[in-house]
């Protein structure tokens, strides 16, 4: 017993629709991104102190920290020791060496009116708001902050 099986096409209005939804879709897409739609921004207080941070990496694996306008040492970030202070700054690094920008201005640890901490790299006005990864990890840029400002 042969079955009968139907050949349909399928309807055109479906496809002219998903078609109008898709182009709908990119242009809208388009103009949020042209005219600054739904974008949401960050008010910070204003700037108390200001310190000038400069990484580098060191033969050994470590992260030499130093003061961006002294050049004294900070801190030495042994390997496999505070991980969130290395991922920030491979960051910072990465968005630097994409942008074609070398390492020779140095990183802003800003401590802002309201007690809350930033990093600011100027060089690409990339902005790390640092609680929002936990008090935790805002401390360990707050000691970095803590002996700066205790250098000669």
């Amino acid at each position: 017993m042969a079955e009968h099986v139907a050949t349909e096409p399928f309807p055109k209005s479906a496809l002219y629709a998903a078609g109008a939804l898709i182009a709908a879709s990119i242009a809208l897409a388009m103009a949020a991104k042209l005219f600054d739609i739904g974008s949401t921004r960050i008010a910070f207080a204003p700037a108390t102190q200001v310190m000038p941070l400069k990484f580098e990496d060191l033969p050994d694996g470590s992260i030499g920290i130093r003061h961006g306008a002294s050049g004294d040492s900070i801190a030495t970030l042994a390997p496999g020791q505070n991980g969130f202070v290395r991922v920030v700054m491979r960051g910072l690094a990465r968005d630097r060496m994409l942008a074609g920008i070398g390492s020779e201005t140095p990183v802003e640890l800003v401590a802002l009116e309201d007690g809350r901490y930033v990093l600011r790299d100027p060089t690409t006005d990339r902005v790390v708001t640092l609680d929002a990864f936990g008090h935790e990890n805002e401390a360990a840029f707050v000691a970095l902050f803590e002996k700066g400002k205790k250098l000669p």
